[in-house]
């Protein structure tokens, strides 16, 4: 057996055994878990306030195009991936999903519109492993890992900003064929550095939030 970690932070795991041994082991836990989550209720209506319309024959609140900022790796996406979802599904809202271009299959096959604010997880994650500490260290000064470090954050800096207004994912396609989007609220980790400067240009609320 070998395993190999993937760009996007997954591990494939290769099995080369042709013996029924692991499938015993594995299929009779499988079947048990799934049968669970057959069992388990469906999850309730979304509470709303009865300021925000929550009383019987009020309206609801009304759907917002929301726009989420990550800088990270997948395991920094996937938990803003499962809120984006609540927030389509339960409180009908827009999501978009804006993050590095590694993570756009993840993003939209759960369902979420994907924007690109460009960046290399695999780059930033080896400068931070390089550089635990404040200040970089003086070989990275000399390599020039510093230099290449501020083109990457002003390239995210840049796909914050364009993923608030521009309509489609930043890579391709046509804007004038898909529906304009303007953020109306912004969701953000911290070390997607524009949000704050988003959200004050803008006028919008912004909520920040660590994983």
């Amino acid at each position: 057996a070998n395993a190999i970690v993937a760009d996007d932070g997954r591990v494939n795991i290769s099995i080369n055994q042709k013996s029924h041994r692991l499938s015993q082991l594995f299929v009779p836990q499988l079947q048990r878990q799934l049968s669970q989550v057959n069992l388990e209720p469906a999850p309730p209506p979304a509470y709303v306030p009865e300021f925000l319309g929550g009383k019987p024959g009020q309206e609801p609140p009304p759907p917002m195009n929301i726009v989420i900022h990550v800088v990270g790796s997948r395991g920094d996406v996937q938990p803003f991936v499962a809120l984006g979802k609540v927030l389509k599904e339960t409180y009908n809202h827009r999501v978009r999903l804006a993050t590095h271009p590694t993570f756009k299959d993840f993003v939209t096959e759960n369902g979420l519109e994907f924007f690109s604010i460009g960046g290399d997880p695999a780059e930033l994650m080896a400068f931070m492993v390089k550089n635990p500490g404040l200040m970089p260290g003086f070989d990275t000064l000399r390599s020039g890992d510093v230099g290449q470090r501020r083109k990457g954050i002003g390239e995210i800096l840049r796909g914050t900003w364009r993923s608030c207004i521009e309509t489609g994912d930043g890579l391709s396609g046509d804007p004038l064929k898909q529906t304009p989007f303007v953020a109306d609220a912004i969701i953000a980790n911290p070390p997607s550095f524009g949000h704050v400067h988003c959200a004050e240009k803008l006028g919008i609320p912004l909520h920040m939030m660590f994983t």
